[in-house]
């Protein structure tokens, strides 16, 4: 049987399968630590929301409505971002599933994902333009 290998410009191929695991461990990676990051927010988010609130009432709201609306409901901002990163946890566990059982319904949930994570400036940025250009050299 044939494998199919991808080769880099200094000439090394690379195993297809091999890469596919590469990528289901850091999917599954990510997910376990975006499912940590989010758990973390969400226990401190009555923390955090306060201290926010502390500090706006020592410095004075003034006149800007925008300010008031984001530091009143700056543990409404926090539980939102706590959803965020357990959903795209779960998603990634599910993508690292299929992509180690090589289903076709993974390859999309993966793309999702870190084209979400994407959003999550800077290591989030960093690290699924990584992950997604290795996805593409495997998907093309």
């Amino acid at each position: 049987m044939k494998t199919q290998s991808l080769e880099n410009i200094r000439g090394i191929s690379y195993d297809k399968h091999l890469i596919r695991e590469i990528i289901s461990i850091f999917d599954f990676v990510s997910s376990i630590l975006l499912i940590i990051a989010g758990f973390v927010l969400i226990y401190f988010t009555p923390f955090l929301g306060s201290l926010i609130r502390s500090i706006a009432s020592d410095i004075g709201y003034g006149s800007a409505q925008l300010f008031y609306f984001l530091v009143v409901d700056f543990g409404f901002f926090l539980l939102l971002g706590a959803i965020f990163l357990l959903v795209n946890g779960f998603l990634l566990f599910l993508a690292g599933l299929g992509i180690k059982k090589s289903k076709k319904w993974s390859i999309v949930i993966h793309y999702l994902s870190w084209t979400m994570i994407l959003l999550i400036i800077p290591i989030g940025t960093l690290y699924s333009a990584f992950v997604l250009w290795m996805t593409l050299k495997i998907n093309h």
